[in-house]
């Protein structure tokens, strides 16, 4: 590959944004005293582009440096969490904490792949750690401000569990913070529509006297979804493609790009995908991977040189037949191989987009 990796349109060197989302462990004050709730109004309205741009350029400055090492630490990752999609996230959580940790860094950091193991160990020991989700009942007020933070806690546990992405920070947002509409949907990137369509279907699902089902089958996305993203894939229907995902809808390009709500999807991967990348014709199929269903993006180059191979992979979530989440794997090789292998499919792979 190149200096700079092209995807969809992105740049990897001044347009990635991360998309790892670290929320730590809850730790009582040493007092015993409730700390009140963090006042989230800032007068700071939007990051300096200078600040946004050093920050990418560092990030991408580290990962090269690391990847040599980046196939070892996905095989590490694998061993330890048994799925190839947990170890992926597990390898982005590593790199993300690792990068932070450097930053904190005043010796050098030596035999950086033990460092490497040793970061990604303690963040497999910090999942597996958390407690399991408790059923409780869901409010539709604020927490009153003399609530037990651990019972905040655990009722979270499940609002994790449960709810898709938008849905779980609305939810948060609005009955935990008690923040208006109008500021939540700011920070959500989102209307306030959006925003009280969110809080329906999450506080509906709280709700649900089922839950215990609800909870065993949260993961499995709507198959009727997956094929209907498949075949406007194929067909380069792209308004076709944008109504599958709810407004509120996010879309991560592995390492690479984060996108929240249908418009910016739909003005970004999908129209790159789509319109702007011409050197491959795109056809999606849906197939299952341990009784996983996915979506595998063949390519075939438009010069006809090379055969026609997988050279993506998506995996959506899906609420009420409509897309809430698509993560995308074009720059995460190591889960094209072993898909690829598993499936007995060719496939072709990019790197990790540095």
């Amino acid at each position: 590959m190149g200096e700079r990796a092209h995807f969809r349109g992105y740049v990897s060197d001044s347009k990635a944004v991360p998309s790892y989302w670290c929320v730590q462990p809850f730790r009582r004050p040493r007092s015993c005293e409730v700390t009140p709730d963090p006042d989230l109004s800032s007068a700071l309205d939007v990051l300096p582009q200078p600040l946004l741009a050093a920050a990418q350029a560092a990030r991408r400055e580290f990962l090269v440096a690391l990847e040599p090492l980046r196939g070892d630490l996905f095989r590490y990752c694998r061993r330890l969490t048994g799925s190839v999609w947990d170890a992926e996230d597990l390898a982005q959580e590593t790199l993300a904490r690792a990068l932070t940790r450097a930053a904190q860094s005043h010796q050098p950091v030596e035999r950086p792949m033990a460092w490497l193991v040793r970061i990604a160990t303690n963040a497999y020991l910090d999942q597996v750690r958390r407690p399991a989700p408790l059923l409780v009942e869901p409010s539709e007020r604020a927490a009153p401000a003399g609530t037990d933070p651990a019972e905040v806690r655990d009722a979270l546990a499940e609002v994790a569990t449960l709810l898709a992405p938008q849905e779980r920070a609305a939810v948060v947002l609005k009955d935990v913070f008690d923040l208006p509409l109008k500021e939540i949907a700011a920070m959500l990137s989102t209307t306030e529509g959006a925003v009280k369509a969110a809080l329906h279907r999450g506080r509906g699902r709280l709700a649900d006297p089922d839950r215990p089902t609800a909870l065993a089958r949260r993961m499995a996305p709507d198959r009727d979804a997956l094929d209907a993203l498949a075949a406007a894939f194929t067909a380069y229907d792209l308004d076709g493609l944008t109504k599958l995902f709810v407004e509120d809808a996010v879309s991560d390009v592995i390492g690479m790009a984060h996108e929240v709500g249908r418009d910016q999807i739909a003005a970004g991967s999908l129209h790159h995908t789509l319109v702007l990348e011409t050197s491959v014709r795109w056809r999606a199929e849906v197939r299952e991977l341990d009784g996983d269903p996915l979506v595998l993006m063949w390519g075939a180059p438009t010069d006809g040189d090379g055969p026609e191979a997988v050279e993506d992979v998506l995996r959506a979530e899906t609420s009420d037949g409509g897309i809430t989440c698509l993560r995308w794997y074009y720059f995460c090789p190591d889960v094209l191989a072993e898909v690829g292998d598993r499936l007995g499919v060719p496939y072709r792979t990019h790197g990790h987009g540095l």
